[in-house]
């Protein structure tokens, strides 16, 4: 909501990309589209007689995931250190707005970022599930400006009915009991 001003729903197509980034993203054993996105994946990873190439995993995680241990490229870092890693990334693309404060690996943003801008188009940016808006922005907006969209990153309308941030929505309602404006019966 924070990059759209509504709610969408993010689908990767693996089955295109050549080089990936996952910002704390486990897209191979969890979250929704794990399975398919595990399949093509996996599919672009193969190499036979009619197609010698494969695909580009880099890797920024805080805990040792099923995706990180298959990714080319792994960067190991605190789970607060993930938004300025993709700061970094996001201002080496020259996103408006983000200024990147540190030189947080430095040597490693500089391959990853020249190999996703020699795919534009055929890469992905995602970010984990856990990560705040605010990563999740920041990959929209690498994505945009790799020209992902389209090709290998789709925006749909939710499923949910009612979309919403659940957490909020949780908070909101244990604050009107704490406030007794909400009777409860517990079962």
């Amino acid at each position: 909501r924070m990059a759209f001003g509504e709610y969408v729903h993010t689908h990767y197509r693996f089955d295109k990309a050549d080089v990936i980034l996952s910002l704390d993203a486990d897209f191979l054993s969890s979250g929704p589209g794990s399975v398919r996105y595990a399949h093509d994946f996996a599919n672009r990873r193969r190499v036979d007689a009619s197609k010698s190439s494969m695909n580009r995993l880099y890797c920024a995680e805080s805990t040792p995931t099923i995706t990180g241990g298959k990714a080319d490229h792994r960067f190991r870092m605190k789970a607060s250190d993930v938004e300025a890693f993709a700061h970094a990334v996001a201002a080496k693309f020259g996103v408006s707005g983000v200024n990147a404060s540190s030189a947080v690996h430095d040597k490693e943003i500089g391959a990853a970022v020249n190999d996703l801008l020699s795919h534009k188009g055929s890469s992905i940016v995602v970010a984990g599930n856990h990560q705040p808006a605010a990563v999740h922005a920041l990959a929209h907006a690498m994505n945009v400006a790799l020209g992902n969209v389209g090709n290998t990153v789709e925006f749909t309308s939710p499923v949910e009915a009612r979309a919403e941030n659940h957490l909020a929505s949780i908070t909101s309602l244990v604050d009107d009991i704490n406030r007794g404006g909400v009777d409860v019966l517990l079962v």
